[in-house]
């Protein structure tokens, strides 16, 4: 336990050994994975009426957060409209109960939902509810761009080697943005497939998706339709409705995705990319309950962590009342599971 209200994203450093954690009560926690102990509170949660504007505990809602590969940068965003960078090697040094970010990036004119950092690189993307992406460079703290082109609340985005964001909004569109060539590419499910949820981007050319009526699919940028046949339920479904996957994470340079909802599991895909089979299949499940909210792989397919909660990420709908809001670690090749 760290959050007092519902974790709603976690993060891990490169080597594994660091996690983060942010949660609706504003609260940023740092966490020791080996040891699953929390080592320091970045950002305290923001009590009710200790603030004189009532609306300030919705505002300091986060809702995303990213580590750059390095390890030197953390990346923070939510309801505030902003993106907060902190340095990650200061963190837990400092003496005072919260925190200070090193810059704090506007621009933004509703909830920043997503952020992502392109592999092995400074470029940090953010995704927001005003329907516009932004592109920084942390080596110079500055703003480079805007990306225009969703129609609807961005809720999601992932970004791998090559300068090409994937984004996923609420209508029901995929996008992967050609950065260099100032263009992008529009991928529609069609038919009656929900808008996405969750993007991870599997290698290069390649991302799956999940959506809000339980469907999971896999793409390949040169073809407009999903690849292989998806996975119509992945969580299940209860009186006759099927559950949303919340998340999603593959793990880098493997054939392994993780994906999270509220049906009590965290389940386990092997992901095929070959040209023939290309696909998802069932590999795995870990009983956990509550929403599973955000999920990250940890180096090798070791373990994995994730944000663990009574309500969904971006509303307060379909309570599981008896779930605990919790930082979870979950250990993937041995049998004991240990959670904090």
């Amino acid at each position: 336990r760290g959050h007092d209200l519902t974790p709603t994203s976690v993060a891990l450093s490169q080597d594994g050994h660091t996690a983060f954690s942010g949660a609706k009560d504003g609260s940023l926690v740092m966490w020791n994975v080996d040891e699953g102990r929390k080592m320091s509170s970045v950002l305290p949660a923001v009590k009710h009426g200790g603030e004189t504007n009532n609306n300030n505990r919705n505002q300091r809602e986060i809702l995303a957060i990213a580590t750059s590969d390095d390890d030197r940068y953390l990346a923070v965003g939510g309801r505030d409209n902003c993106v907060r960078i902190f340095d990650i090697r200061t963190l837990g040094k400092s003496t005072t109960n919260a925190a200070s970010p090193i810059t704090t990036l506007a621009g933004h004119k509703k909830a920043v939902t997503s952020l992502a950092f392109r592999s092995r690189s400074l470029d940090l993307y953010s995704g927001s509810e005003d329907r516009c992406i932004r592109r920084y460079d942390l080596n110079a703290m500055t703003y480079v761009e805007t990306l225009y082109g969703h129609q609807s609340a961005i809720v999601g985005m992932d970004c791998a080697n090559k300068n090409r964001p994937v984004t996923i909004a609420r209508d029901r569109t995929v996008r992967v943005w050609k950065v260099e060539e100032d263009s992008h590419l529009v991928f529609r499910p069609g038919g009656d497939v929900g808008s996405a949820e969750c993007v991870s981007a599997v290698r290069d050319g390649w991302f799956a998706t999940g959506h809000d009526d339980g469907r999971l699919s896999l793409w390949k940028e040169e073809k407009k339709r999903p690849v292989g046949d998806a996975i119509v339920a992945a969580h299940g479904g209860a009186s006759g409705v099927t559950r949303s996957v919340m998340c999603c994470d593959a793990l880098g340079l493997s054939d392994v995705l993780a994906t999270g909802s509220n049906d009590g599991y965290l389940r386990l895909w092997r992901v095929s990319t070959e040209d023939k089979g290309a696909g998802i299949k069932p590999l795995d499940t870990v009983p956990v309950h509550g929403h599973i909210n955000s999920i990250a792989m940890g180096p090798g397919g070791k373990f994995c962590v994730a944000a663990v909660g009574q309500e969904p990420r971006l509303g307060r709908w379909d309570r599981v009342p008896r779930a605990k809001n919790r930082f979870a670690i979950i250990r993937l090749k041995v049998d004991e599971e240990k959670e904090e």
